[in-house]
This record gives structure tokens, C-alpha cells and sequence, in this order.
């Protein structure tokens, strides 16, 4: 069954403009599963649901279910074509990136089977559970009349997402001279607390964006803290690509550390073909001096460059070569990155409080 890009693209349309005027259907039998897949973290299940709302709502003959044409269900439908050609794009251009931000999110593990199932390979725990809610519910949405409710009450969510972004990062710093300084003393001060992870990975993230923001095609890949092998692509904590392709990988630990980690992070990075990464340790991260010399020079044994460093000598010596240094751009690229990928409220309300300490944002 094939489903026309610019019909869907109308239905998504239709929904947003009801959601704008606050036209929020008071009944929507959906509203239980919407609620559930967008206020948990997992993108590309997000993708997927607002996928087969705008879908079904458009041609009721569909099988919200179905994520590829061979699919064996009937009403079996190309779901990754109008994602990508409706929904991304919708995301990127109208939504601010409330839903997420992905380029491709049917790349990703869950959405690269024929339909939905619970027997469909995930971790266990809270993605299985999102699977399991979109299994029993999404058949439940049998009528086009359903599912766009559902579609316009997830923009109602989503518009709601995209307003509180808006509002955190309405602020402008202007630096002028010793922009640099101003914003290595303001992530001295951000570094002081770990936030389990989360505040190092906004930094060292926000100093790539930093350094490649002049490159014409880079993605800094930010992966929840915590959250292993959440994407099919993630190579490292922290991936960086140019051009579509992977150019570095950065394993980020703020607690200590044995020579397990370091292994199963260097490890992984060699499966790629790659052969060299970095190992950045926060403030509150460490490991025995022994082990972390004797797990480098392993791996330069067999040809591969683990360079573990210090935070505190990273982020000056990659803010000494970034060809402009941008204030106002690392300040609203962190708080961007932290609500997108649903950081700890408590996370963000740091971050923003140190932000206001040296940029009176």
C-alpha cells in the first residue's frame, strides 16, 4: 500500500493548526498512549507513533502496526518513506525539534522490523514497555476519525515542548573581546558538579559544536547518559560525524572507573574499524594510574590510540583551537541538548543558574 507524502503532510497540517488554536479533542481514545511514548525519552518509538497517527488519520485502510511495506499484516505501509518525508521534516521546520530532533529515526533498531511486535528485539525494562503499550494500544485506533484525535493531541504536546524550549533560551550574550576566557571560566564552574554524567557530556558537547561549527555537514551524537546502545548507530557516549561520516568517538566518564570500562569502550570503537578514541574523565571520574597506563599502551600495542584525559586539560586545549568561540551559541546549544535529550529538570536547572552567574542570561 502506498500513502501519498503530500496527503499526509495536509492531515499533519490540519492537525497542528487545531492544536495551535488549542482545539484539543476533550475525548481523544488515544490520549493514555500518546501521553506515555512522548513524556518517556525514546526517540525513535516517538517517531513511530506520531508516524502511524498521521498515517492512519489519513488512510483509514492502514495498519498503524505495519513499519515496512512487507510487512505480512494487511494494511502493510512504507512508515519509514512518510516519516521521513512528513514527520522529520515537520519536526525540523515547524516543531523547533520538540519531537526530537533525528534525521533518520527508522535507522534505528526498533523501527527496522515489519511491524510492531512484543516478540521484536529491546532492551528490557522501560523500551519494553513502550513496546508493549504501542502493541496493545495503536490497534485500538481504528478509525481515521481516532487517529487524528490522537495526532492532534500529540501536537497540543508537542507545541507545548516547543514553547518551553523557546522560552529557557530567549536570551542573547554578547562577549565581544575574551569571549574565550569568559566561557572556559563559566564551564570551570559547571564542572564542579557531575550531575551523574550529564553536566560533563553538555560540555564536552557544546565544545565540539563549538570547534566544528564553521564544518558545512557535522552532528555532535548525544546519547542519554546512562543509556547505553539506545541507537543502532551509538558507537561511544559521544559520537561526532562529518559529513555522514563518523569521525570521532568519545567515551565520557565523571565517576570512577576501572579497566573494564575502558576496555568495553575501546572495544567497541575497534568493531567499527576505527582506531583511536577519547577517554575524558570528569572531575569526579579516576582510576588507578597503573591501570589506565597499562590499558593505553595495550591497545597502542595493537595499533589503536586510547587517549584518556583529564576534562581539565580537554576543554582548554580544544577551546584554544575552535576558530571562533561563541558564548551566546555554547549557552543555548547545551540547554538545547539537555531538554531534547530529557536530562534531570534538576541537571537543567543548574546549568542555567551558572549561565546567569557569568552571562546574566
Amino acid at each position: 500500500m502506498k500513502l501519498n507524502v503530500e496527503n499526509v503532510k495536509d492531515t499533519v497540517y490540519r492537525a497542528y493548526e487545531k492544536a495551535s488554536h488549542g482545539d484539543v479533542p476533550q475525548d481523544c481514545s488515544c490520549k493514555g498512549l500518546v501521553d506515555y511514548v512522548l513524556d518517556n525519552t525514546h526517540l525513535t518509538y516517538k517517531y513511530i507513533l506520531v508516524t502511524a497517527l498521521a498515517s492512519k488519520a489519513t488512510d483509514e485502510s492502514i495498519n498503524p502496526l505495519c513499519l515496512q511495506v512487507k510487512s505480512e499484516l494487511p494494511g502493510a505501509y512504507d512508515a519509514r518513506s512518510i516519516c521521513h518525508g512528513v514527520i522529520v521534516r515537520f519536526d525540523m521546520e515547524v516543531l523547533n525539534k520538540a519531537l526530537g530532533g533525528s534525521n533518520e529515526p527508522f535507522l534505528n533498531k526498533p523501527a527496522r522490523f515489519p511491524e510492531l511486535s512484543t516478540t521484536n528485539a529491546v532492551r528490557k525494562g522501560r523500551d519494553q514497555s513502550i513496546l508493549n503499550k504501542l502493541c496493545s494500544d495503536l490497534p485500538l485506533v481504528d478509525t481515521a476519525e481516532k487517529a487524528f484525535d490522537g495526532l492532534t493531541y500529540a501536537m497540543y504536546k508537542l507545541l507545548l515542548i516547543k514553547a518551553e524550549k523557546e522560552k529557557v533560551t530567549q536570551f542573547t550574550i554578547d562577549t565581544g573581546d575574551g569571549a574565550a576566557a569568559q566561557l572556559l571560566s563559566c564551564i570551570n564552574t559547571l564542572l564542579e558538579e557531575n550531575h551523574e554524567g550529564e553536566v560533563l557530556t553538555l560540555v564536552v558537547a557544546g565544545l565540539f559544536d563549538q570547534y566544528l561549527a564553521q564544518e558545512a555537514d557535522f552532528k555532535v551524537e548525544v546519547h542519554p547518559v546512562n543509556q547505553a546502545g539506545a541507537s543502532s548507530k551509538e558507537i561511544s557516549d559521544l559520537d561526532i560525524y562529518l559529513a555522514g561520516t563518523h569521525y570521532v568517538a568519545n567515551e565520557l566518564k565523571d565517576k570512577p572507573f576501572t579497566d573494564t570500562d575502558m576496555i568495553h569502550a575501546a572495544d567497541k570503537v575497534m568493531q567499527t574499524g576505527k582506531m583511536h578514541m577519547n577517554f575524558i574523565v570528569g572531575r569526579h571520574g579516576g582510576a588507578d594510574p597503573r591501570i589506565i597506563t597499562e590499558c593505553v599502551n595495550s591497545y597502542l600495542e595493537r595499533g589503536f590510540v586510547l587517549n584518556v584525559v583529564p576534562v581539565d586539560m580537554f576543554v582548554p586545549t580544544l577551546l584554544g583551537v575552535c576558530r571562533e568561540v561563541d558564548c551566546d551559541r555554547f549557552a543555548k546549544y547545551i540547554l538545547d541538548v539537555a531538554m531534547q535529550t530529557k536530562f534531570k529538570e534538576v541537571t537543567i536547572e543548574y546549568v542555567l543558574n551558572v549561565l546567569k552567574e557569568h552571562f546574566d542570561v
